[in-house]
């Protein structure tokens, strides 16, 4: 009975923790684990972190700038990296933005000191 009530326990624990390790918003997916976001319209998935560019034409995301709320923090800097949440804007880009108060995928706060995922 007792290994019966710790199994059930730990299942509940793995579908929990597999829960949280995924963020669903309305149209796109943040995986924490793969530092990933993944556009719900085709699947396709990008790094959250690398060279991104903003263009307000032809742009993969749209993200709203907000000092507090936000679903990622990032950390711009100067040169590449491959941290999670951080970012060099660049004209050889990974990830292609639009910045857009009205209507936005992901909310972004801009966060050098402690970059990350924020659910």
């Amino acid at each position: 009975m007792k290994t019966l009530f710790l199994t059930l326990i730990l299942a509940a624990l793995s579908v929990i923790s597999a829960k949280a390790q995924k963020i669903e918003l309305e149209k796109v997916i943040i995986n924490k684990d793969n530092c990933t976001i993944t556009r719900k319209s085709d699947g396709k998935v990008f790094p959250l972190y690398g060279r991104f560019k903003v263009d307000n034409d032809f742009y993969d995301f749209r993200i709203k700038i907000v000092d507090h709320g936000e679903d990622v923090r990032i950390k711009v800097r100067d040169n590449s990296t491959d941290w999670c949440c951080e970012f060099t804007e660049s004209d050889f880009y990974d990830v292609k933005v639009k910045i857009d108060d009205s209507f936005y995928d992901v909310t972004v706060k801009i966060d050098n000191d402690f970059p990350g995922i924020s659910h």
